[in-house]
């Protein structure tokens, strides 16, 4: 299905990507809390952001403050203020718990040592067949410059467009775009996948593949 996209031209007002008859504002993590989680969203809001863009693009209407809300109802408070803070981020299977909670397919996937290129390769398959994929992009030796974060951070993959580039949301103002909306290939992302993957449960939401090593795919 044909995907398309608006930029606005105003860092402070979201993007918006559609497929068929479905579109999303592209969220940037750091604009849309304000309040007591202010600080904890402008460090791990990416997966929040991505969760309510990858529902939004398979028809359900729900912006980051629901999404977020909802989280909170399914597993209480997140534990702001304690060591692990920074390992507090939504897990991946929280994610897909949440997206299966409103009746959408949602599978999340570990990345084995050695395997980024076969996830590489998966992940686009699944792009081609019209889903949408949540993966965790990592610091990477094979790839200094990272074009989607200088830290770890969820990015949702929307589709493959027309020319065979890759769409990707992005929500971090520090990616290298002001209107989160980036283009990608296959190679890309292989360099940027976790691997190594183990079961953990430092974070908030179900069990999480350990550094977060893993991707959702959507739909």
């Amino acid at each position: 299905m044909r995907i398309t996209y608006k930029h606005t031209g105003d860092s402070t007002k979201p993007s918006v990507i559609t497929i068929g008859e479905n579109s999303t504002p592209v969220w940037i993590q750091q604009e849309w809390e304000t309040g007591k989680y202010a600080e904890f969203i402008r460090k791990n809001g990416c997966g929040h952001c991505c969760t309510s863009m990858a529902l939004n693009l398979n028809g359900i209407k729900i912006n980051p403050h629901e999404e977020f809300s909802l989280c909170r109802k399914m597993w209480g408070e997140p534990r702001m203020g304690e060591p692990l803070f920074e390992d507090n981020f939504l897990s991946e299977t929280g994610i897909e718990e949440i997206i299966k909670s409103f009746g959408i397919c949602a599978k999340a996937y570990g990345v084995e040592n050695g395997k980024a290129y076969e996830a590489s390769v998966f992940i686009e398959n699944q792009l081609k067949d019209g889903k949408q994929v949540i993966f965790w992009s990592h610091p990477s030796d094979k790839l200094p410059d990272n074009p989607f974060s200088s830290g770890e951070h969820y990015v949702l993959a929307v589709g493959i467009m027309e020319d065979g580039r890759i769409l990707v949301a992005n929500s971090s103002k520090k990616a290298h775009t002001e209107t989160g909306i980036q283009f990608t290939d296959r190679e890309t992302i292989e360099k940027v996948l976790f691997e190594g993957t183990q079961t953990s449960d430092y974070t908030w939401g179900r069990y999480d593949f350990t550094k977060s090593g893993a991707f959702v795919v959507v739909g």
